[in-house]
């Protein structure tokens, strides 16, 4: 399915998924949240987006993807996606504070405004460079980590008293999971190294 023929097939199923994410807003919101929706939900589709990356990365591990190159495609599709994503997600939070005259600060949203650069980084990298360097491995990994955390901490911040959030609760159960399952991949992966030297 993720194969590079299909790559400007899948950014327009993003593309088109998120139009009908902004159209049902539009039709179920009041206008003033519109984009508080839009936001909410194109943040679940990167939340999906990432899960199946860190799966993939779990059950394989990074250099069982490099040494195939359709597994290679495919990691390398998701993150791309992931990235296509999370642009029109960013547009959609600029939008939610418009409509809400506030200011997105950078300076106050540091690590988020880094994240994202590196988000629209990683997959002109991975698509640059084919081998699977030591420096590359570990930048996924560092990444990828990144990534999950920023997730959980945008769900957590969901989690109020009076408002216990459980979905957002479940995501960061299932995040902190796949992202465990990385670790243990990573680890396995490097121990088989370490064996074999």
């Amino acid at each position: 399915m993720f194969t590079k023929k299909r790559i400007p097939l899948l950014i327009a199923f993003i593309c088109c998924l998120e139009v009908i994410i902004y159209f049902w807003a539009v039709w179920t919101t009041e206008a003033e949240f519109v984009f508080d929706k839009c936001a909410r939900n194109a943040g679940r589709v990167s939340s999906a987006i990432i899960l199946l990356t860190l799966l993939m990365v779990g059950r394989y591990g990074l250099k069982a993807i490099y040494n195939d190159d359709k597994k290679k495609d495919s990691f390398r599709i998701l993150i791309t996606m992931f990235a296509v994503n999370h642009l029109i997600h960013l547009f959609y939070v600029f939008q939610r504070f418009k409509s809400h005259a506030a200011v997105l600060s950078i300076a106050e949203n540091l690590h988020g405004f880094i994240t994202f650069i590196c988000i629209l980084i990683i997959p002109f990298i991975l698509w640059t460079f084919k081998d699977l360097t030591r420096l590359l491995y570990f930048g996924i990994i560092l990444h990828l980590l990144n990534v999950s955390y920023f997730i959980c901490e945008t769900f957590l911040g969901k989690v109020k008293p009076d408002h216990p959030a459980y979905h957002n609760q479940f995501g960061i159960v299932i995040i902190t999971a796949a992202c465990i399952y990385i670790m243990y991949r990573v680890f396995r992966e490097n121990k088989r190294s370490l064996q074999s030297k």
